[in-house]
């Protein structure tokens, strides 16, 4: 055990920048999911507002909302600022939006609590929000327009338009990740997120939202015939299968390739959602009155060719360690964003982790990914982890689009 490192890490001090709230609403399926007749402001709005309720926190203590948002148009500027302006934030409470892809949310709270150590900002969230329903078809986060001067030879800058099925087809073939393998990965996380529903794990952690209906006419659903708003309460992840196996995923035909491995079972939903990490120093949560329930402690990001852009958390995590003074033994909890199997299985095994302390309430591939609200989720539900099992320390990681990787370490109070 890196002592040393650890014993600095866990020691409490006024400048620390502490996390006081991560929330998130449910994560449902795009398209016939709970939430696919929300605005992603409106599905913004509603984390926002979880977290001043439970809080208590005055709006006008918030010096800056970051929002990551990876789909929507204008950068989901405008329409981030409509819902922390709706949720009672008063104009001294900036804003902005935040795109590093899959690890939008995670960035924010890196350039939150930046600026909280920088003494610029004295209290941020960093949220996150996407509606794939809405934001995601038809270009499936492919730029439309792209200068064909730029990307005429071969190389790095056309892979990164490189479809993200295809680099995971790229890293199975590659490192030899088989196809069983794979699924045996998916089924395990549609189980670690049954169990965790089923026992409470996410009552903490997940809010509900008040939502239009979506209605199922394969079972004879139809909306009011005098086109009437029908509202109900959505409160649980609905991607989710228990008793999903190996078995029953090996049925499905690859999507990306037909001599491929990658599947929609073996890898992350698409998905709508929003996340809120309220972030300041623990000095002034001392002022405030707020208890932290943990510890922003360092981030990092690290590159990778894009065409391989799932292995980055190989590459992040050790950056992260080493600058920390710490090994991976050291770490009681991994959440490993599962964009797909085929990337997660790479890192697990180069990275040794123990799948035990990994992804203990399921991942992406069972909760679902709504890009730019992952980074926060992850962060909500590694706090809920550590607080639940008695942890000290955890690490957030997934690769990004382009081709990088986040790695960030947190620990719990």
């Amino acid at each position: 055990m890196a002592t040393k490192g650890l014993a600095n890490i866990l020691t409490k001090k006024a400048s620390d920048v502490v996390i006081v709230s991560a929330l998130r609403t449910p994560f449902t399926r795009a398209i016939r999911g709970g939430l696919a007749n929300m605005y992603p402001e409106e599905l913004l709005a509603s984390v926002l507002k979880a977290t001043v309720d439970r809080t208590g926190i005055n709006p006008a203590e918030v010096n800056d909302v970051l929002t990551g948002a990876v789909l929507q148009t204008l950068g989901g500027q405008k329409a981030s600022a409509t819902a922390i302006k709706s949720v009672g934030f008063p104009y001294t409470t900036t804003s902005g939006t935040v795109n590093r892809q899959c690890s939008s949310s995670a960035q924010a709270a890196s350039f939150i609590a930046g600026a909280i150590k920088a003494g610029s900002v004295d209290v941020g969230i960093a949220a996150g929000v996407e509606s794939m329903t809405m934001d995601y078809f038809p270009h499936r986060g492919i730029p439309t327009r792209v200068s064909e001067a730029l990307i005429k030879d071969p190389g790095e800058a056309q892979d990164v338009l490189m479809p993200m099925g295809i680099t995971s087809e790229n890293v199975a073939t590659e490192f030899g990740i088989s196809r069983e393998d794979q699924d045996a990965f998916a089924a395990v996380s549609h189980a670690k997120a049954a169990d965790a529903w089923a026992s409470g794990f996410f009552d903490d952690e997940v809010i509900s939202v008040t939502a239009r209906k979506v209605y199922n006419e394969k079972k004879g659903e139809k909306p009011p015939e005098d086109g009437s708003v029908e509202w109900v309460t959505i409160s649980k992840d609905d991607g989710v299968r228990a008793g999903t196996t190996a078995e029953s995923l090996a049925k499905l035909k690859p999507v990306f390739s037909e001599t491929g491995t990658t599947t929609a079972g073996n890898s992350s939903q698409i998905s709508d959602g929003a996340s809120a990490v309220l972030l300041m120093s623990r000095a002034k949560a001392d002022a405030l009155g707020l208890k932290p329930i943990g510890k922003f402690v360092a981030s990092v990001t690290a590159g990778v060719p894009a065409r391989l852009m799932g292995i980055a958390p190989a590459f992040a995590v050790p950056k992260l360690l080493d600058l920390s003074g710490l090994s991976v033994g050291d770490i009681d909890i991994f959440e490993l964003n599962e964009a797909f199997a085929s990337q997660s299985l790479y890192c697990i095994r180069n990275l040794g982790v123990d799948t035990a302390k990994l992804n203990t309430g399921g991942g992406a591939i069972a909760i679902g990914h709504p890009l730019g609200a992952t980074g926060g989720r992850c962060v909500a539900t590694l706090l809920n982890g550590l607080g639940k099992t008695g942890g000290k320390l955890g690490v957030v990681s997934m690769c990004a689009s382009t081709g990088q990787g986040y790695a960030g370490l947190f620990a719990a109070e």
